[in-house]
């Protein structure tokens, strides 16, 4: 931000606008790095204070490497958090070196920059293609269109109905658009399988990982995803679906209607959610939930959302998206409990920085529904 937006921005927030997710987050994300734990309103004469202190916070950042003091005895239990994961040795699979001490933890932390839209194509031939932030997805009349470029399928010995992989890599993540016109945004570490086209009487696809799905309605030609745990059912709708490996598959309900499945229950156990809900599955059946929908999908708005989320948590959603590895030399993983919102944009050190000033919260769990 120049002076003057920055200016425009201050006066909007003291007039009592509502700020954009991102006006916010910029704003939150000052307050954090000067030690503040909540945001007060802003005063005339503090007005031109705090602009010389965000001034001079935006020259640190753009021309040297910052110097901030992290840990301070009066932020307590969140303070005690980031001290936790500065001493973790952190493991980083693409330079496989250790850092030993803080000082070279903080610096890996600093280098370690955040993912980006980036995929591999592969078709059922096995021939693959290198996707990233400036090719499109889509497929359109049978064929594939990598932005401006079409795959003719027919030049590749394939006929349409064959399925193609969409894979993305730790640290990336990727939107395809389906012959329907059916949206999918796949989070890091996923894979998408889907036809070039669907055949008559539905449309099906197989996920691994977690994916969020905005369905092109069709009474006629039912949408089914199929994961290791679930078949979910849908006519048109948006939901997100997680089902990593080792993980208990989850699907959640933004809008619209959808019909959930358990695979492999002797049971045939099946949940109709409504938006806002959720279900898990789990080994005696489907669990279901009242979901924090917002939370759950906005990675897919370029977002971090910890809600009673503990350090394990958190550290598993940084190691997808920043391709490192957290290994943590005391077993007994702090259970304190974080709440807060991160921009997912910004490198590991502003994440594990930020991290220290978010509030704790008290442990509260979701209201259980009867199916």
């Amino acid at each position: 931000m120049d002076k003057k937006e920055i200016l425009n921005l201050f006066a909007r927030y003291r007039a009592g606008e509502t700020l954009s997710k991102e006006e916010q987050l910029w704003l939150d994300s000052f307050y954090l790095h000067r030690g503040k734990e909540s945001i007060h309103e802003l005063i005339d004469s503090d007005l031109q204070k705090h602009l010389v202190e965000v001034e001079s916070v935006i020259r640190e950042k753009t021309s040297r490497p910052r110097s901030i003091r992290l840990l301070k005895a009066r932020y307590g239990i969140a303070a005690a958090v980031v001290l936790f994961v500065l001493s973790a040795s952190l493991y980083l699979y693409r330079t496989n070196t250790f850092a030993d001490t803080p000082a070279e933890q903080r610096v890996l932390f600093e280098n370690i920059t955040a993912g980006t839209d980036k995929a591999i194509l592969e078709l059922a031939n096995g021939e693959q293609f290198i996707l990233d932030g400036s090719e499109s997805l889509s497929v359109h009349n049978g064929g594939i269109l990598l932005g401006d470029r079409r795959i003719n399928l027919r030049n590749q010995g394939l006929v349409s109905t064959t399925w193609n992989t969409l894979r993305t890599p730790i640290g990336g993540q990727f939107k395809v658009v389906l012959e329907d016109g059916s949206t999918v945004w796949l989070n890091a570490g996923s894979q998408l399988r889907y036809p070039t086209q669907f055949e008559e009487d539905n449309r099906e696809v197989e996920l691994i990982g977690e994916a969020y799905f905005e369905v092109s309605p069709n009474p006629r030609k039912p949408f089914l995803v199929h994961t290791k745990d679930q078949q979910i059912e849908v006519l048109g709708t948006g939901f997100n679906v997680s089902a990593y490996p080792n993980n208990p598959a989850e699907t959640t309900l933004a809008h619209g209607k959808v019909r959930v499945d358990q695979k492999n229950a002797s049971s045939g156990h099946s949940v109709t959610l409504k938006p806002g809900e959720q279900v898990i599955s789990a080994q005696d059946g489907l669990q279901h939930k009242i979901a924090d929908v917002e939370q759950i999908i906005s990675w897919k708005n370029g977002i971090f959302s910890f809600k009673r989320s503990n350090l394990q948590e958190i550290t598993t959603e940084l190691e997808r998206w920043y391709d490192v590895k957290f290994i943590f030399e005391n077993r007994s993983i702090p259970t304190k409990q974080i709440t807060g919102e991160i921009s997912r944009n910004v490198n590991l050190y502003d994440i594990v920085e930020i991290l220290a000033y978010c509030k704790s919260s008290a442990k509260s769990g979701h209201d259980n529904l009867k199916t």
